[in-house]
């Protein structure tokens, strides 16, 4: 009711005024006739009225000029919102396949372990069961999907449900279990509780994964199965040709679904153990530029993720909970730095290229990363010059005044800086001022959308005209073909990175 009266009341207002406007425009018509036909034309009179319907016209005139552009000022809006709403559904559905993608691979692997294994949220219903549980409750999907624990474990209830008050208070639990499985026989479990998400106190749920005793006994004893990698402890190939093989791998495979029940020190063992691998991926020179020996961006990758067990950098938000990515972000400069002066000591003729390394926000706002990194490049002799460190857009906005001592600290040394995703939040030069740049990234979906939509191709250009003028120059991203490459050489965007250029690979991949 509120909202339809003050519509309606606006409404009205303007009727009022337009009522008005017509009213006051017939009484001076009306008065400019009486008081031509009562001065009987009279020159000084027609003067004074010439001027003041001179006034008015322009009063009149310029009212519209300013409604024009108002109208005009509004339809941009409305196309610049339009287009903001339109690039984020387009994401929104990129990371709902890419979601999907990924609970049609869980399903299909969770589907394949002969443990069973279980996800129970804060009401004690199942959800994302296996085909090992369906099979050992012999109970089709839809009488488990979605149902309480209680129906579905009978009498073993009463034995999990202290445990799963446990879990819920976030405190991973582990306890044998007798499953009965007919008349008098019975089978042991060792039952293992892992909270979700971890770390949490009041977690949403947590899985339940159900390891027989005679699997653990035998993934238990000290001996390896033939061809067993003594790295991971386990091999897939033995799995399949030896039972032993088979439990300790599966035993594996359990202990890292839940993580060892500590993802953190997942993490501190992968950069103790140099368990992170260094990808490369070029970046392309649409002109005559100053990367005589080559560009590549750094990117990082679990060994599991490159073993199929993890999706890349499936680790990042593990690392960003546990406040990790700064530790990350250094082992990612120190072995860059190594890595290249190896190559420098084997081939003496080789030159080291430009490297850009992504940096979390964590690094930026602290400014002992900075004095880390000074340290590195004076310890090393490495030529700082080839060392180019990518800052988020989002960054510039939220921590303009550490992105800028950041720079300021590194700059002097001779390192580089560009800004990673630029037009994603918004296309404004306004959050880099201060900042001093060597190269700005444009979004990849201003890049994707400039054969599409004229509205992009014109941000594009505007873009490139602007970091023409500033001496910043232009890296394009997403670009996946060669009629993307030439439009982009066409406008003058300066370099060029993408699947249509290189794909991703192994640092060792540069010669």
């Amino acid at each position: 009711m509120p909202l339809l009266f003050k519509l309606s009341l606006f409404l009205g207002r303007r009727s009022v005024r337009t009522v008005l406007s017509l009213v006051l425009t017939t009484v001076l018509g009306l008065m400019v006739i009486a008081t031509i036909y009562f001065t009987l034309f009279d020159l000084q009179w027609l003067a004074f009225l010439g001027g003041i319907l001179f006034a008015a016209v322009l009063s009149m005139a310029s009212q519209a000029s300013k409604a024009e552009w108002l109208i005009i000022r509004r339809t941009t809006q409305l196309d610049r919102a339009r287009e903001q709403l339109q690039r984020e559904a387009a994401r929104r559905k990129i990371s709902e396949d890419a979601m999907s993608a990924n609970q049609v691979r869980m399903r299909m692997i969770n589907d394949l372990l002969p443990i069973p294994m279980m996800f129970v949220d804060r009401d004690l219903r199942i959800h994302e069961q296996n085909k090992a549980l369906r099979e050992l409750t012999k109970m089709p999907q839809e009488q488990i999907e979605g149902q309480l624990l209680r129906d579905v474990m009978g009498v073993q209830y009463m034995t999990m449900l202290p445990h799963c008050r446990e879990a819920l208070t976030g405190t991973p639990d582990e306890y044998p279990l007798l499953w009965h499985v007919g008349g008098s026989d019975e089978e042991s479990y060792k039952v293992k509780h892992v909270p979700h998400p971890p770390g949490s106190d009041r977690p949403i749920g947590f899985y339940i994964v159900m390891l027989p005793e005679r699997a653990a006994a035998s993934a238990a004893t000290p001996s390896e199965p033939p061809g067993s990698d003594s790295s991971t402890g386990f091999d897939p190939r033995a799995a399949i040709t030896s039972e032993n093989g088979e439990t300790m791998y599966l035993h594996s495979i359990s202990d890292r679904l839940m993580e060892g029940d500590d993802p953190r020190r997942k993490l501190v063992r992968a950069l103790e153990q140099n368990e992170f691998i260094l990808f490369a991926q070029k970046i392309l020179p649409l002109k005559t530029l100053p990367f005589d020996h080559g560009c590549y961006e750094i990117l990082l990758r679990l060994r599991e993720e490159e073993d199929n067990l993890l999706p890349p950098g499936g680790f990042i938000p593990m690392a960003e909970r546990y406040g990790m990515t700064e530790d990350i972000d250094r082992w990612v400069v120190r072995n860059v730095i190594s890595w290249s002066l190896e190559q420098k000591q084997k081939t003496p003729s080789w030159d080291i290229p430009v490297f850009c390394i992504n940096l979390s926000e964590a690094a930026i706002v602290n400014p002992e990363f900075a004095r880390f990194v000074r340290q590195e490049l004076q310890r090393s002799a490495f030529p700082a010059g080839q060392l180019c460190f990518e800052i988020g857009e989002l960054e510039t906005i939220s921590n303009h005044g550490n992105v800028g001592n950041f720079i300021a600290a590194l700059k002097p040394a001779g390192c580089r800086f560009t800004v990673d995703g630029f037009g994603s939040v918004k296309l404004s030069f306004s959050n880099l001022s201060g900042l001093r740049l060597d190269f700005i990234k444009i979004d990849g979906v201003i890049i994707q959308n400039m054969f599409k939509t004229p509205a992009d191709l014109t941000k594009l250009q505007a873009i490139i005209g602007v970091c023409a003028k500033l001496g910043i120059r232009t890296i394009a991203e997403f670009v996946e073909d060669d009629r993307t490459v030439a439009k982009l050489r066409e406008i003058g965007v300066d370099y060029a990175q993408g699947f249509g250029i290189d794909r991703p690979g192994p640092i060792t991949k540069i010669s």
